[in-house]
């Protein structure tokens, strides 16, 4: 990956605070960006972000998502094609929908791509002692600098991971930075590969504290049934002051 020069935050807060987003009903009226995911960007956010390895989905699989996903929209007169030839007819189109019928089939996709990935297809190169130590070191490295880092894990082929960027820094620049750093770094099979992270990453706003809970739930049962070594789980205590 290319090095980039990296934003400043605006200011570095002296405490972590929550903001909760549960009056936002409909976040396709939110500012943001979409490639094949959408990606919400809210002031303050703390996003639960997941990103993998190149090969922890099977074609064949990605395939099968394509092939659903192009279908649903055509069933409510969509054209896939659309999201990279017309984006905004797209963006409007889906925006005209029923908010709660975009959300059943969002959060369907979801489970179905949170499935697959434990099932650690690929090569699982993170399972190994150096690798994870890399992934979850290069995590932590800009807190309390750039963003608090709340709860993640690093599994052996996916990390989920917790994070509160400080005004003026993006999400996705703080992510290209530990992906970045990480992929000069990453020994063994994950270096021979053309590429080692997917490109793009799932993030998505935790809109209160239910979801808060839950998400770092998630978070702590997602190794349940992994080797004692072979993942990285690291517990944010500053989050207990919002539970």
């Amino acid at each position: 990956m290319p090095r980039q020069k990296l934003s400043q935050p605006v200011c570095i807060p002296s405490t972590p605070a929550f903001i909760a987003f549960e009056d936002e009903e409909d976040f396709l009226h939110i500012p943001g960006y979409s490639r094949n995911l959408p990606h919400w960007r809210f002031f303050g956010a703390t996003y639960f972000v997941t990103f993998r390895l190149a090969d922890s989905i099977p074609q064949e699989v990605a395939q099968r998502w394509k092939e659903r996903e192009s279908q649903w929209l055509f069933e409510h007169g969509i054209e896939s094609g659309w999201r990279q030839a017309e984006p905004e007819r797209f963006k409007e189109t889906l925006k005209a929908l029923p908010p709660v019928k975009r959300a059943v089939f969002e959060h369907e996709m979801s489970r179905q791509f949170f499935v697959e990935l434990d099932r650690c297809h690929g090569c699982c190169a993170l399972g190994h002692d150096e690798a994870k130590s890399i992934v979850a070191d290069a995590l932590m490295h800009f807190h309390g600098q750039r963003a608090w880092i709340g709860d993640f894990v690093v599994m052996p082929n996916h990390v989920h991971v917790m994070v509160q960027p400080f005004q003026g820094i993006p999400l996705e620049e703080w992510l290209y930075s530990v992906k970045r750093f990480t992929s000069t770094r990453l020994p063994g099979a994950v270096k021979r590969a053309d590429h080692i992270w997917q490109p793009e990453s799932f993030d998505r706003v935790i809109r209160d504290l239910g979801e808060l809970r839950r998400t770092r739930e998630y978070i702590a049962r997602n190794p349940r049934k992994l080797a004692p070594n072979t993942f990285v789980h690291h517990y944010a205590e500053w989050l207990d002051a919002f539970m």
